[in-house]
């Protein structure tokens, strides 16, 4: 029994050395982790805003064309019911047909315009992400930290606040779009 017993002390004792002369270089290894929001980086960013006012300004612009062409077509609607009465039967049927394409090629312009914006808001924030990353991966190594992970896309689900670095990452990426560095 106390030779059985002297074994297992024997092997626990290697293995606590050998856990402990392993351990020391784990510790020499020990850094900062980060975390950063994405979206608050955009939002808050002169570069992010930037960005977002512009995508903002054209979708304004494009839904005022939309909305007027709408208006125009609901008046041809209106008009066409006031005077149905008095109009022959092929001048209705021509007004109709003009009014029905004019509705189709609203919704060809719709679809046309909500692709091409996707496809170019797609490409914008791409470019954002591109510039965000290079500036994480500096702030990173300037700041010792080993390793910055994006809250959402990282699968965070929980984070101190002390590990927050989206407010430095937001100062660093400001400072990089004003020296031109993006």
């Amino acid at each position: 029994m106390m030779r059985g017993f002297s074994k297992t002390l024997t092997l626990v004792v290697l293995a606590v050395i050998f856990v402990g002369a392993n351990a020391t270089p784990l510790r020499a290894q020990e850094g900062k982790i980060g975390l950063f929001d994405l979206q608050r980086v955009i939002v808050q960013s002169k570069r992010g805003q930037e960005v977002l006012a512009k995508l903002q300004t054209e979708r304004e612009a494009k839904q005022r064309e939309i909305d007027a062409e709408e208006k125009k077509i609901r008046k041809m609607e209106a008009d066409l019911e006031k005077q149905r009465s008095v109009l022959s039967a092929l001048a209705v049927q021509e007004r109709e047909k003009a009014i029905g394409n004019l509705a189709r090629d609203l919704r060809r312009t719709v679809n046309d315009f909500n692709r091409e914006f996707g496809e170019r808001e797609r490409g914008l924030r791409g470019q954002l992400l591109n510039e965000i990353a290079a500036v994480v991966r500096s702030y990173g190594k300037e700041n010792g930290y080993l390793l910055i992970m994006e809250v959402r896309a990282g699968g965070v689900m929980y984070g101190n606040e002390a590990a927050d670095v989206t407010k430095g990452v937001v100062a660093a990426y400001d400072a990089s779009a004003a020296s031109g560095k993006k």
